[in-house]
């Protein structure tokens, strides 16, 4: 499944009945940082543990990113270039939690930022 459809698919799950858009970008955002901060707090998570959650958020930046390049999105061109700063930035700083360089509580911390935002604007 490529990035696009991943994504898709997890916006799938949630019922939209329930919730705005970006309510539902928020809650995505706060499941990958809760995973994100209890892998990471846990000593005995195993590498694998720790590669696949930072996997998954390079993933979410990958269809953000993606998502704001595209011509059909309706986002003032600044805010769509920060983001794609942004999640350029998640994508090297990533690379440098893997090599034990990096901390990721600096992901978890744009993440909570990114969902408060999304939900601030949801409401």
């Amino acid at each position: 499944m490529g990035y696009p459809q991943h994504a898709a698919a997890a916006y799938a799950a949630i019922d939209p009945c329930l919730t705005t858009p970006g309510r539902a970008e928020a809650m995505v955002f706060a499941k990958i940082t809760r995973r994100m901060r209890a892998v990471f707090a846990d000593e005995s998570a195993t590498i694998s543990a720790r590669v696949s959650i930072l996997h998954d958020n390079r993933r979410l930046w990958h269809a953000v990113a993606l998502s704001c390049a595209s011509d059909a999105n309706a986002m003032a061109p600044e805010l769509r270039a920060s983001l794609i700063g942004l999640a350029g930035f998640v994508d090297r700083h990533t690379s440098a939690v893997l090599r034990k360089e990096g901390e990721p509580e600096v992901l978890c911390e744009i993440n909570q930022r990114i969902a408060a935002g999304l939900s601030v604007g949801a409401t």
